[in-house]
């Protein structure tokens, strides 16, 4: 009887181990399936930007990710590119210890440690350091790169006190420079009245805060450009005197006002009220998926005329301020800066618009040649001091990629992990002392001696 009962028992754990192990067989194959990553950190540090997401999953072709590191840093290479490959089957990663396989370090002529090499086709581009914090924007922008058919050219014009791209100060735009070039875009300055024409290679024409007018010659060669179809970027900041790019700017239905935006609500930010703060964005392409707040320093507001003035171009609103703010029509140099209703423009304003369409007779026939603008009431909003806070690097490079087509690169930059800090109260801290080193072990203890009696007794 105690052997049929003992076999009985026997049997039944056997079968609970088939059971858990058919289980677990089970829930493998299942997520081997259908495996899913789950990011549950603030800033989601373990998860790929969406503008990373967009570029892998919009590939149509095969991009082979090689990297070249020392063996003891295959994991960290293969923790990135996880990333990419749980998208987009288009990845195909390899890693190659350099001090092992020597001979394929040497057939693509790699001479340092940390090389990776993007390949797509025939077209090639190489980035070191992906061990720092810009890893991923730097492996997207490099996946962008080799996909591009054509290089596009950003020119930036000059000769009118303009920001210049070669200017590593605070107020330049080096940054811009360097952030657009790893995009794969060329960037050139052009100096008008020097040759007469805006190159036929130039994809964007970008003006970035003039200080000085431009001349009538120099104006009639931006209309026509814009009128064949041309791309335009324009950040004009509050100037008391016009720079003569106003008055085609009114004829696509867009002012200029010849004003201070003053926000107070940019004091909750810690800026200056004289520093216009957007949060909420239009649901225009640039900006849809823009989710930070972008800031403005000392910018001028920009009116839509109700009735567009040319009835194929449309205008849209990009980045609106809160109904606080006002356009101050004084000069900001006095002490007292006060909403003048008889006078200011009352908020919301606009400080960012984008034009599209068919401007003039030789363009509206032509679908190829839609004429696409966007302009801004601020030029420090890229600065090199500028361009990295917040939203503000996203919007500025969004609106080129929109320029110039290019959809797949609009979206959001990858934001590098930051340090998170819990901090408690004194009260906070005193309870978690007396949780964590008077009353888990008291019940540790308490436990232990209530089954050490049980026990006994059962003795």
């Amino acid at each position: 009887m105690k052997l049929k009962r003992k076999t009985t028992y026997s049997m039944n754990a056997l079968t609970q181990v088939f059971i858990v192990l058919g289980i677990l067989a089970a829930i493998n194959f299942m997520g081997f399936r259908h495996y899913k990553r789950f990011d549950f950190t603030e800033k989601k540090q373990f998860s790929l930007a969406p503008q990373s997401i967009k570029v892998v999953k919009a590939l149509d072709d095969e991009v082979r990710i090689t990297g070249f590191f020392k063996g003891q840093e295959k994991a960290l290479f293969d923790d990135l590119l996880d990333k990419y490959t749980y998208h987009s089957k288009k990845i195909v990663s390899r890693f190659v210890d350099v001090d092992k396989e020597i001979a394929i370090a040497k057939q693509y002529g790699v001479r340092k440690y940390g090389t990776v090499i993007i390949e797509k086709g025939k077209r090639e581009t190489r980035v070191d350091g992906i061990a720092d914090p810009k890893a991923e924007e730097k492996l997207t922008n490099a996946i962008i790169k080799v996909g591009r058919e054509k290089v596009f050219r950003i020119y930036f014009t000059k000769g009118h006190a303009e920001k210049s791209v070669g200017d590593q100060d605070r107020e330049g735009l080096s940054v811009v420079k360097e952030e657009l070039e790893n995009r794969g875009y060329e960037v050139k300055e052009l100096l008008l009245l020097e040759t007469g024409r805006i190159p036929s290679d130039g994809d964007v024409l970008v003006i970035a805060g003039p200080e000085k007018s431009f001349l009538q010659q120099e104006t009639s060669l931006i209309a026509a450009y814009l009128k064949a179809g041309g791309r335009g970027l324009l950040m004009l900041d509050p100037q008391e005197r016009p720079v003569g790019l106003e008055p085609f700017l009114q004829e696509m239905g867009i002012t200029a006002e010849r004003d201070s935006v003053i926000d107070p609500i940019s004091t909750l930010f810690g800026q200056g009220a004289a520093t216009p703060v957007v949060t909420q964005y239009t649901g225009h392409t640039i900006v849809r998926d823009l989710d930070m707040a972008s800031f403005y320093p000392l910018a001028r507001s920009l009116s839509i005329a109700e009735k567009q003035p040319q009835k194929n171009i449309h205008v849209e609103a990009l980045a609106v301020t809160s109904a606080n703010a006002w356009g101050e029509k004084d000069s900001l140099k006095s002490n007292k800066v006060k909403f003048d209703k008889d006078k200011d423009l009352k908020g919301p304003l606009n400080l960012a618009v984008a034009a599209e369409g068919s401007w003039g007779e030789s363009s509206q026939k032509d679908e190829k040649k839609k004429m696409r603008l966007v302009v801004f009431g601020d030029s420090d909003f890229a600065n090199n001091r500028s361009f990295g806070f917040s939203g503000n690097g996203n919007l500025f490079l969004n609106a080129v990629a929109w320029l110039v087509e290019d959809e797949t690169a609009i979206s959001i930059l990858p934001i590098a992990a930051g340090v998170g800090r819990f901090v408690m109260t004194p009260i906070e801290m005193r309870m978690v002392f007396i949780l964590t080193v008077v009353v888990v072990p008291l019940l540790i203890i308490g436990s232990g001696i209530t089954v050490w009696w049980r026990r006994r007794k059962l003795a």
